[in-house]
């Protein structure tokens, strides 16, 4: 059936094109031709450490070319068919996976050994587990979504984070009306978290970013954020002062650096009997105003990833063109610039990008 042109992750930083023999459906599997896979910021710590080679991309949109039949029975498609595909591949047996928190099931965590698309290294047949690839494998254990014809890919790669957004603003964090949110942070999950607020009726919207976030901050106010501040700008010191004096805010995402930086001012701000929500987080972080939190009974815990329900949700939201999303696709780019897709999401380039995505079919620039 040919060879499937793949880019590498082959050490810290490096990567290469490589060439796969074509994977072939069994009757519980099949084969997704990639149209286009996004790059998350995961992406870019991923790409700088150090692992076995593998093929990064796990916000990935394709068409299913080869399907065997107890795959076609049981996920609801055929061959043909377009389709969005979760990272996460569950065993679909555990508790996580009957109670719909599979992306907490131990066989989906690749920390510990276990499968994920955009994790998995090519050791494991047959290699072809992520989405900067003309093909990818799709495994028995597959959650993936139909997605409509007409929809340009790169919008429908923002499938996965976008539900992160919805997940973690409206399921998580109960955005809503006479609520007043602020997102620190406005790569793509705060940008989505936005719009989730920004559809669940939030009252006001805040979104805090630095200097080179610029265009960010522009995106942000396009998808419904009240306000903006460039936190670097001493001009907008007394705003951000006047946030933490006032401590009224029932919701902030942390969508940024999860360190002393970040997470003082959000525990400041934050109301009574609010919620800090954490996406990213640094570690031990040292002089946190606690004692503040626990007097105004307010929470901070952690979020991560999604649930099946917040990605149809991201697909109808998409789907619906109702919200300028075409706008946060800033970036294409091939399979041999792939290096060049993950440095610029990671803001080592000059692109200027929002949400950048891998075209496995573009021709190199």
């Amino acid at each position: 059936m040919g060879a499937v042109l793949a880019s590498v992750a082959v050490s810290p930083g490096s990567s290469e094109l490589r060439e796969f023999p074509m994977p072939r459906a069994e009757r519980d599997s099949g084969v997704l031709r990639v149209e286009a896979a996004g790059v998350c910021g995961t992406d870019v710590g991923s790409y700088a450490r150090d692992a076995p080679p593998r093929v990064l991309g796990h916000e990935n949109v394709g068409r299913i070319v080869d399907i065997g039949p107890d795959a076609a029975q049981r996920w609801g498609v055929q061959e043909g068919d377009r389709v969005a595909v979760e990272e996460y591949l569950p065993c679909g047996r555990c508790d996580r996976c009957r109670t719909t928190d599979f992306r907490f099931c131990a066989a989906t965590d690749s920390r510990s050994g276990g499968t994920r698309y955009g994790s998995t290294p090519i050791s494991v047949a047959p290699s072809l587990w992520g989405g900067y690839s003309q093909y990818l494998y799709l495994h028995p254990n597959t959650v993936l979504h139909k997605v409509p014809e007409g929809v340009p890919a790169e919008q429908l790669a923002l499938a996965l984070p976008i539900s992160n957004g919805y997940e973690w603003a409206y399921v998580e964090g109960a955005a809503g009306p006479d609520k007043s949110v602020v997102v620190i942070g406005p790569g793509q999950q705060g940008l989505a978290c936005v719009l989730a607020a920004k559809i669940s009726g939030a009252k006001h919207i805040t979104v805090l970013g630095l200097e080179r976030d610029a265009l960010r901050l522009e995106m942000a106010r396009r998808l419904g954020a009240d306000l903006t501040i460039n936190t670097q700008d001493p001009v907008n010191q007394p705003v951000l002062e006047e946030l933490k004096a006032a401590a009224s805010t029932d919701l902030v995402i942390d969508t940024a650096l999860g360190d002393t930086a970040t997470l003082a001012p959000a525990l400041s701000m934050v109301a009574q009997r609010g919620n800090v929500l954490i996406s990213t987080a640094a570690g031990s972080v040292d002089g946190l105003p606690l004692k503040a939190m626990q007097w105004k009974s307010a929470s901070i815990r952690g979020v991560r990833g999604h649930s099946y329900a917040s990605v149809k949700w991201a697909i109808a939201t998409i789907a619906s063109g109702r919200y300028p999303l075409e706008d946060m696709c800033s970036h294409i780019f091939g399979l041999e610039d792939v290096d060049r897709a993950i440095r610029a999401t990671g803001g080592e380039t000059d692109h200027n990008s929002i949400h950048v995505t891998v075209d496995p079919w573009r021709p190199g620039e």
